[in-house]
């Protein structure tokens, strides 16, 4: 058995991936996760492990999701070696991630029904305030053409 990312889970990512499909895998919404939780600046760095457990090679097997990973070790230390030590890019994944789920739970984690119109309307709002620039505004981009189904080149 694979190495496992254990991470603070909590019942809006059932809501989110099993009831309403806004993602289809649980390590998709835990990437989206960790970004907002990167533009925030909100990684909790002391409670983010918890019951959660997403195989380590989900994410490593997608280009995009590695990339991510990588880029968030290395800009939350500024520390090159971040770029290829898995370990720590799966920790700091987990903090922001964690750190990310307070915001999404206080955003649009009580909507009734399908929260999918809540979560493109957060993105759209702050993208209003704040342009997103560099891979977190690809990801975000693509986030919001895949919510919306308009389709990527």
């Amino acid at each position: 058995m694979g190495k496992t990312v254990n991470y603070k889970k909590s019942d809006l990512y059932d809501t989110v991936v099993d009831e309403y499909g806004v993602f289809d895998y649980g390590y998709e919404f835990m990437t989206f996760l960790a970004v907002l939780g990167y533009r925030e600046g909100t990684p909790d760095r002391e409670d983010y492990r918890g019951a959660g457990e997403i195989g380590l090679e989900n994410l490593l097997n997608r280009e995009l999701y590695r990339i991510i990973m990588a880029s968030l070790a290395f800009q939350d230390t500024g520390d090159p070696e971040a770029l290829v030590d898995v370990d720590r890019q799966e920790r700091i994944l987990a903090q922001y991630a964690a750190g990310g789920l307070k915001i999404a739970e206080e955003e649009f984690g009580h909507t009734a029904g399908d929260p999918t119109d809540a979560m493109v309307n957060y993105i759209r709002n702050h993208q209003e305030t704040e342009e997103y620039q560099g891979t977190l505004g690809d990801i975000v981009s693509a986030f919001d053409d895949q919510m919306m189904g308009v389709e990527q080149d």
